[in-house]
């Protein structure tokens, strides 16, 4: 375990190092961009943070909630905004953020508590949503004919929502039979548990490379796609 936890650590620092190219190079989504790399670098800091506390014995569950569960939801909506660009959006994800938070504070203080344990309730809520905004991006997508001619393969945004779907899915479905895998071999358990860092460690990484893809296109593909 303690290999796969410094693998994963690694893959989210190679993730913000290759985020941070975009910053130097010409782009235009800088604020989708700005935000997504606020992501990256919120989960390394969470990552690092519980595996000093983890490896000393201090409980670090504290840190994936705050971190993780609420800080880290919060910036993904926002960076839903900021790919939908629609003013009416802001106020249904200001509502958001104030229901969400509402919850968090009542099932730290009355449910499952904040300091010691991993609040599962939150993350069932947090990957429901997150699904629910990558289901309507690929609405607006079809729907909207929002890239008209444009070829998928150079829209950022695309890349970043599928795999966030593929991670979000995986955890809303692992978290909400986890009384049950619990209960099943440990073994089991473990593999399924792998299955969902690996979907992790794969997000961080489209997510750090997929604001490059306009640069890639303009440098050595034919006449760059605006969107």
């Amino acid at each position: 375990m303690g290999l796969a936890w410094n693998l994963y650590n690694y893959i989210l620092l190679l993730s913000l190092v290759i985020g941070v190219i975009p910053f130097f190079s010409f782009q235009e989504n800088k604020k989708e961009h700005r935000v997504l790399f606020s992501v990256i670098f919120l989960g390394l800091v969470t990552e690092a943070i519980g595996l000093y506390y983890g490896s000393r014995g201090i409980y670090n569950s504290w840190i994936y909630n705050i971190s993780f569960l609420y800080l880290e939801t919060i910036v993904i909506w926002f960076y839903f905004l900021a790919v939908f660009r629609k003013g009416h959006y802001q106020k249904i994800f200001i509502v958001g953020i104030v229901l969400f938070s509402v919850w968090f504070v009542f099932n730290s203080f009355f449910l499952q508590g904040f300091w010691e344990v991993f609040q599962t309730y939150t993350v069932i809520i947090s990957s429901l949503s997150i699904i629910l905004c990558c289901l309507w991006f690929f609405y607006l997508l079809v729907a909207k004919n929002w890239l008209s001619e444009k070829s998928l393969v150079w829209f950022p945004a695309f890349w970043v929502v599928c795999f966030l779907f593929f991670f979000y899915a995986a955890s809303f479905l692992y978290f909400t039979s986890l009384g049950y895998l619990i209960s099943l071999d440990w073994h089991l358990n473990y593999i399924l548990n792998s299955i969902l860092k690996t979907l992790s460690g794969l997000m961080y990484m489209v997510m750090g490379f997929a604001y490059l893809l306009p640069y890639l296109q303009k440098k050595f593909f034919l006449a760059p796609e605006k969107y």
